[in-house]
């Protein structure tokens, strides 16, 4: 990823929802849960984390959203045109979690740092990411990967 961010323009797969990403992501991460498997009915949810303030032009009248199970308090947004994922929204609205599939440029975003609940996959991953297993452990290094995903903004903004 280059250190110079372009926005881009998000969308589910038949483009009724979209929205626009203005700055870098905070993480990007693969999750393995079975929530994110019915959610996305693949394997996994390979998704990118932002700040509501960093998602702009939201344009999701064609998207409901359901909550799966609490906790976590993740709303997960479905189009209602096409039924694929559109975006995913935790902390209160304040976290925008989109499927990286929906963004056109991946190049332009940070790599995934980890999967999630690796326990529940469908399919081993050859890769070197850490493998977090469970609630408590995917849970503990999902917060420490966005903590320091909020340092690096903090200190790139000073």
């Amino acid at each position: 990823m280059s250190s110079e961010f372009i926005p881009q323009e998000g969308s589910c797969s038949c483009s009724s929802n979209t929205y626009t990403i203005n700055n870098k992501p905070i993480g990007r991460f693969i999750c393995h849960c079975t929530i994110c498997q019915e959610f996305t009915g693949q394997a996994y949810n390979d998704v990118t984390i932002l700040l509501k303030s960093d998602v702009s032009k939201l344009n999701l009248i064609r998207t409901k959203f359901r909550r799966w199970k609490l906790p976590p308090n993740i709303s997960r947004g479905l189009c209602t045109r096409c039924n694929k994922p559109s975006i995913e929204t935790a902390v209160g609205g304040n976290l925008i979690l989109i499927p990286t599939t929906n963004l056109p440029n991946v190049a332009a975003l940070p790599e995934p740092s980890m999967h999630l609940f690796y326990n529940r996959r469908v399919q081993d991953m050859d890769d070197d990411l850490p493998k977090c297993n469970g609630f408590v452990q995917s849970q503990a290094m999902t917060v420490k990967a966005l903590a320091q995903g909020m340092y690096k903004r903090i200190t790139r903004a000073c």
